[in-house]
Parts: structure tokens; sequence; C-alpha cells
């Protein structure tokens, strides 16, 4: 048993293309996250954060909740990073968050503290950004630096969807 959030940017500037790329690669990767025994949750964020979906494994209703996703506002990561924690800290599973951006937070050092406190609590956080993000940022806010990539707008999509490569095994229950 596991679950992963995936914490999606809809800030203004990911209007257009890069929202559609998201809305694909989030699809493509919770097909293989459900293979790999994990159940996805959906937190979008902009000047808010907005929790869309609790972890499931129902495909259709991810496509659903995905396709009300639009872009606007500022890049409020920091909430949306604390969203993520508070909801799977209370589990007793693998947790992972995956963050889909194509820039910078309204607050680096918020998100940064933010990531910091849900690695402490043994959540891995997995960051996928555009070309228009912050390199360096994104591998700070991994669990590690190769947990942070950086690609072209163009491959946004497969690099989410690939994305469910990096997902550790499950861990598994013991019982008592």
């Amino acid at each position: 048993m596991a679950n992963v959030y995936l914490v999606i940017d809809t800030s203004g500037s990911m209007v257009g293309d890069k929202l559609e790329q998201v809305k694909k690669g989030v699809v493509d990767f919770a097909k293989d996250a459900f293979r790999k025994e994990y159940a996805v949750g959906l937190i979008s964020f902009n000047t808010s954060a907005k929790h869309i979906s609790e972890p499931t494994h129902e495909i259709s209703l991810l496509k659903d909740r995905i396709r009300e996703m639009h872009a606007t506002g500022s890049t409020n990561m920091a909430q949306a990073i604390k969203m993520a924690h508070d909801l799977l800290k209370k589990l007793d599973t693998t947790r992972v968050i995956l963050i889909a951006t194509d820039g910078i937070p309204d607050n680096v050092n918020d998100a940064l503290l933010e990531g910091m406190k849900a690695k402490e609590d043994k959540i891995d956080i997995i960051t996928i950004g555009t070309d228009d993000a912050n390199q360096e940022f994104l591998k700070r806010l991994a669990t590690r630096a190769d947990l942070g990539k950086k690609v072209t707008r163009e491959v946004f999509s497969q690099a989410i969807s690939s994305a469910s490569n990096l997902l550790p095994p499950p861990k598994s229950i013991s019982k008592r």
C-alpha cells in the first residue's frame, strides 16, 4: 500500500499547452502508479492550494477532476506542499509528493521549508519543472537531487508520466 499526491501548478503561466501537457502526464502517471500499488491524490495550486481528490485507484475519477483544472493566479507552492504533507503524514504507508511546475513559487523559502518538514516525516518529494523553472530550486526541494528534474515544455507530459519509475516500492505493512 502506498500513496502519492500529485501537486500540480495551475498558476496563470501554465495556461495553454503546458497545462494540457500536465493533464495528459498525470493520467499516464496515475495508470503506472496504480500498477505499482499506489493510490493517487490530486492537489492543484495557484494563488491558493486546492484539494482536488483523495488518493484513489479510480482513473475515471481522476480524469474528471483533471478536466476541471484551469490556469489562473500566482504560484503558492508552499501552501500546496503543506496541504499534501498534512494529508499524507496521517497515513502509515509509503508516501510521495510529486510536484509539477513551470516556474518559481511566490516564496521560495516557504516552499523549501514546507518541503523540509515533509521530508522530515519520511515523505519523498519528486519535482518536475519545465524549461522556465529554476533547476537548483527543484533539486533542493526534492528528496534527492536526482529526483529534481527540469525538462523542455515539449516533453513535460512524458516527464510526468515517466516519474512513476521514480516511485519507491511500497512498504509492506507488518501484521501484528
